[in-house]
This record gives structure tokens, sequence and C-alpha cells, in this order.
């Protein structure tokens, strides 16, 4: 505790605002599905060409999905066109029947682009 009885007691009845204290009301609503889609990215190196591979690919359209959305919400434009890249291309619907060493970068591309979009899509909610 620093400063004296009086300074404390007027410290009291005006408390400091929340902003103030807890640093910006800015969120990364879009970080944590785009973190769970990279992983999930990065797991699927190890399915492509098989069976399993169909989760692979309703588990990273439907979270790139979700990340659009908080993007949408968090009206960061620019970053809208990676999480709906990705689940386009990762449509588990009608596939795109990609194979190679270029569709394995592609994972790891679309990976760091996920992490990348839910990092910079900052959302500021009303007060």
């Amino acid at each position: 505790m620093s400063g004296n009885r009086a300074e404390r007691r007027a410290a009291s009845r005006n408390p400091p605002s929340l902003a103030n204290r807890y640093g910006s009301r800015k969120q990364r609503r879009a970080l944590g599905p785009a973190v769970v889609g990279a992983i999930v990215l990065i797991g699927g190196l190890l399915l492509v060409g098989q069976d399993g591979y169909l989760f692979i690919r309703f588990g990273v359209s439907v979270l790139a999905l979700i990340t659009a959305v908080f993007v949408w919400q968090a009206k960061q434009w620019a970053w809208l066109p990676v999480p709906l890249v990705v689940a386009v291309l990762w449509n588990p619907v009608i596939p795109f029947s990609f194979d190679g060493t270029p569709f394995r970068l592609g994972h790891l591309v679309a990976a760091a682009a996920l992490l990348l979009t839910g990092a910079f899509a900052r959302y500021t909610p009303p007060e």
C-alpha cells in the first residue's frame, strides 16, 4: 500500500476504470478455433490419402467456418478470405482431389494462415 490514509480513502470512493486497470478491451475470439484448426491441419498430414482423412476435412472446414464467423463479427474484412478459402479447399462435400507434396505444403501454409488470421482479427465488444 502506498500513499497515506486520505489517498487510499479517495481511491476507494473513485475506483479506477476497468479499461485502464486491465488494459484494452480488444478480444481475439477467432484465435481459439484457428489454433485448433491449425492443429487438425498439421495432424492431418499423417492421414492424407487414407479413409480417415475425411474426418480431417470435416474438422478443418468446420473450424475454418467458425473462424470466419468470428472474423466477420470483428469486422476485419481483410482477414475474411483466409478462413473461407481454407473451408472451400478442405470441403468434404465436394472434395478437390489434391495430392502430393504441394498439397502437403498447403497444409502447413493453411495452418500458418489460420493462425495469423486468429491472431490479428481483434474484436472490440460494445460498451
